[in-house]
């Protein structure tokens, strides 16, 4: 493993010690190490923390002054393949770009910057800089399974954990609005080069990350399997992260043991249009932020608030993905028979899953002067 882990920052759901034999990588922030130009501000595991200085741990080492962390995943991920050439396996390369506090090669911004979207959807140069350099590293892994005569016998998935963020460091953005953070070197970097502009544009989706509509849901999955998978062939189906470990299992003949519990299914039969997933719906789960739970059949599409919420106030929001993809059109109430029946299966697969409802915390004390 390489790269962002967010499964868990306590040392005992590090990589290492969850299966994978190599392990670079920091803890305990899900987001990037100390910084993303090398030195990386990361201490070996053990390490006491120092008054006044961000306590990054994790196996994570310096390299040459300067050297960008996209670049250093991909040269370490270079390097294990080429170890591990004469047998299978198994590479997990999360990069930390791109995400704040947006680290960019400032060359390939300045580049961006005189360059505009024809579409009128995307502006921001820090964000296209950044993914330069991730794509930069997924030719750099194809160009070595290419060199190595692997590039027909590896699956190759390439995937995003959330939609893109639409939110952060613009002008009411109450993390990097006011106080110290607004005055950091951070966002005066980011005004520079972006103004006022959010990371990305989900268009013509709803929101973004850390939201249940679509534009936060609704990621890129790209498969490259020569041979197996007809190139530039493309699916609607309904999959997600859960979907993963099954079909990985699949793909190599390997049966799952008695004891595990597979969330997913396969997509194995997907990818190559041979079948169809044979689930009756799919959920999603997000207890964070403003919490919900979602439940997508066919074309429908029930959200379910755990409370109102000042910016959403309906409890209930029904929507017809087919007809409205950017959800703008609540049917809650033309359609309760429909409501009704996708509330029933949220409520069994809360039975059947155990999920937990967030709870208030008895211990809270609010700050002084705060109104709850």
């Amino acid at each position: 493993h390489f790269g962002k882990w967010h499964l868990g920052v306590s040392e005992p759901h590090w990589p290492e010690r969850q299966g994978f034999d190599v392990a670079f990588h920091c803890e305990p922030s899900a987001g990037p190490p100390g910084a993303y130009f090398s030195p990386y501000g990361v201490q070996p595991p053990g390490s006491p923390a120092e008054r006044g200085r961000k306590h990054v741990v994790g196996t994570i080492t310096d390299g040459p002054d300067g050297e960008y962390i996209t670049d250093r995943l991909t040269d370490e991920a270079l390097e294990f393949i080429n170890a591990n050439k004469d047998g299978p396996f198994f590479l997990n390369l999360w990069h930390y770009g791109v995400h704040g506090p947006w680290g960019h090669k400032s060359a390939y911004t300045a580049a961006f910057a005189k360059r505009q979207d024809p579409t009128g959807r995307q502006g921001n140069p820090i964000m296209a800089s950044m993914l330069r350099s991730i794509d930069e590293s997924l030719g750099r892994v194809m160009d070595k399974l290419e060199q190595l005569r692997l590039e027909d016998d590896t699956i190759l998935i390439f995937y995003s954990d959330n939609g893109g963020n639409v939110h952060s460091n613009v002008p009411d953005d109450p993390k990097t609005s006011r106080g110290a953070a607004a005055r950091s070197e951070m966002m005066k970097d980011w005004r520079k080069w972006a103004g006022d502009r959010p990371p990305t544009n989900n268009a013509p989706l709803r929101e973004g990350k850390g939201r249940i509509y679509e534009g936060g849901q609704r990621v890129p999955l790209i498969v490259r399997w020569p041979g197996r998978i007809e190139a530039n062939s493309t699916s609607n189906a309904v999959v997600g992260p859960i979907d993963l470990y099954p079909t990985i299992l699949e793909a190599v003949g390997v049966q799952p043991s008695a004891e595990q519990t597979i969330d997913g299914e396969s997509m194995l039969g997907v990818w190559r249009q041979q079948a169809t997933l044979q689930r009756e719906a799919y959920f999603t789960w997000f207890p964070h932020l403003i919490p919900a739970v979602s439940v997508r059949q066919g074309p429908w599409k029930l959200i379910r608030r755990f409370q109102p919420h000042p910016q959403y106030p309906e409890v209930r929001e029904l929507y017809n993905l087919d007809d409205d993809i950017g959800e703008t059109e609540n049917l809650a109430e033309q359609k309760p028979d429909k409501v009704r029946e996708l509330d029933g299966l949220i409520d069994v697969f809360v039975k059947r899953t155990g999920a937990l409802y967030p709870q208030p915390n008895p211990a809270y004390k609010p700050a002084s002067g705060t109104t709850t």
